[in-house]
């Protein structure tokens, strides 16, 4: 029999760009040669053992080479209607989750008989998600626990806050194994229920345009909507609070949070655009008589690059909690679409994040002013 010095529970939601570590042992092998672990489609991983025959293994490592299906690359093609509330759920769990099995042979040293090898096998049932906690905020998470993969309220359990600017695109994702939920707005009672396609779903309340959104099924007064989601046969009732803001010129970017999902923001349009140029280089050109030429070389040409510094003022903590995310995560994208109009996934453009350091809190004050850099994509120029 197998028995595990460290794991996590068979039952937890686990994060897929956290460790992982196995340690395990056989009762039953007292002088194991190897152990096997394989991990879903992936060939399996041979672990040899301690000196006190114990195994060791990371998974994580694995578990990002086959949950990262996508490249974190947010290409849905989405088809809002007025007529249908199910139009605005899309599924959203390749490349954001991942169930394998993984299944541990511990194979005993050979006995220099005939006697036939037997091995010590266990098999599990696992769940990952392209996620990562912190030390500071860690808390399990079970795979039946209700998620919305966004930065959740400080010190606030089940609650999430989300802000969404009308005549832009806007959706929130959501980890949810049972089959259906209803949402009901607390700040004038009204109701929706969804099925869910697949474990993490996308829940859309705009493409952009504001004849066609969310607001037909579950109105959104402008400020704070609180959002009561329950479950089907389930006692728990959590909250997303919706802060609806109304239309207003800025730069918007959509990121991929450290939960999994996407977040979205409108800076201020008080943003500065600064442009950096450099030569890139020049050719020797002086092979003729002064009359007959144009000077001693000829320039190549100048690369060209577009920064945007951007503020976000006055930001409450759970408005920071969400920007905040913005300086680590791997995918940014600039919306180029026109606001008030049918976005799709064409109307973002990549970006990165050239800011370093930024300031997240400020002391003795609640509010806080958030800026950062943003470096355009590298501009065409004409050249040699």
């Amino acid at each position: 029999m197998i028995q595990f010095t460290q794991m996590q529970p068979e039952t937890a939601l686990r994060m897929a760009y956290n460790n992982d570590v196995l340690g395990f042992y056989s009762t039953t092998i007292t002088a194991p040669a190897y152990a096997e672990v394989t991990l879903g489609t992936l060939q399996p991983i041979r672990l040899y053992p301690s000196p006190g025959g114990t195994f060791y293994c990371n998974l994580s490592p694995y578990v990002t080479a086959l949950i990262n299906t996508k490249n974190f690359a947010d290409t849905t093609v989405t088809d809002l209607s007025v007529a249908d509330h199910q139009s605005f759920v899309y599924p959203a769990s390749d490349g954001r989750l991942l169930t394998a099995s993984l299944t541990i042979n511990v194979v005993p040293a050979a006995s220099g008989n005939n006697t036939p090898v037997i091995t010590d096998t266990v098999t599990k049932n696992l769940v990952w998600l392209a996620a990562v906690q912190q030390h500071t905020d860690y808390r399990p998470v079970s795979v039946t626990d209700f998620q919305v993969l966004t930065p959740a309220r400080p010190n606030a359990a089940n609650q999430w806050y989300v802000k969404y600017w009308e005549g832009y695109p806007f959706d929130v994702c959501l980890y949810n194994t049972t089959p259906a939920l209803t949402l009901k707005n607390m700040a004038n009672l009204q109701h929706e229920s969804f099925t869910m396609n697949g474990a993490c779903s996308r829940l859309f309340i705009s493409d952009g345009r504001t004849d066609v959104t969310l607001e037909d099924f579950i109105a959104l007064v402008p400020g704070s909507n609180p959002l009561l989601v329950s479950r089907q046969d389930d006692a728990d009732v959590y909250t997303l609070t919706v802060d609806k803001a109304p239309h207003c010129s800025g730069v918007y970017l959509k990121w991929l949070n450290n939960q999994g999902g996407y977040s979205y923001w409108l800076f201020e349009n008080t943003y500065a655009t600064d442009r950096s140029v450099k030569d890139l280089g020049e050719l020797d050109a002086d092979f003729n008589n002064l009359a007959d030429s144009f000077g001693r070389t000829t320039q190549i040409g100048r690369k060209s690059q577009d920064t945007l510094k951007l503020v976000a003022e006055l930001l409450t903590p759970p408005q920071r909690n969400i920007v905040q995310n913005l300086l680590e995560s791997p995918k940014v994208f600039l919306f180029t679409g026109t606001p008030f109009g049918r976005s799709n996934y064409h109307n973002w453009v990549e970006v990165s994040v050239k800011t370093n350091s930024a300031r997240i809190k400020n002391p003795r004050q609640e509010l806080t002013n958030f800026a950062i850099d943003i470096d355009l994509p590298e501009r065409y120029t004409l050249s040699l």
